[in-house]
């Protein structure tokens, strides 16, 4: 399933991220990473289950932990358990990435104790604010 309700599915926006990485613009990779979080809290949970179902094709960088990570999230949120492409993607713990914003550097470090579970037990370090649309 490629669109519900106007909103796109997981493996939609996993590979617009992946073109992004490609191109190396941290920037749009980061707001298409940010868009899906929207589409997913935008939804109620039959939506959320129909856009997260299918797995999303690797786009051969951390972005697939966080994209785990950020389904898992909005996934629990709707009290529904996540897919099995997304209990299996057990990303790196050990490693702890955070992904650039921006064509600039960050100027502060994400706080670990902000970090939602579903990202920190991948090593990815998105805080949970981050995660609210303005």
């Amino acid at each position: 399933m490629t669109e519900t309700q106007g909103r796109r599915s997981a493996r939609v926006h996993a590979s617009v991220i992946a073109k992004w990485v490609r191109a190396g613009d941290a920037s749009r990779t980061y707001r298409a990473f940010m868009q899906l979080s929207d589409d997913l809290a935008a939804v109620g949970a039959p939506t959320r289950v129909s856009l997260t179902a299918e797995p999303p094709e690797s786009t051969k960088s951390r972005w697939d932990d966080a994209i785990a990570g950020l389904v898992e999230l909005r996934l629990e949120e709707a009290r529904v358990s996540p897919p099995t492409w997304v209990r299996e993607a057990i990303g790196r713990p050990d490693e702890q990435w955070e992904p650039q914003r921006s064509s600039l550097p960050l100027t502060y470090k994400s706080d670990p104790s902000l970090v939602p579970d579903a990202f920190l037990r991948r090593g990815v370090l998105i805080e949970a604010g981050e995660l609210e649309s303005v």
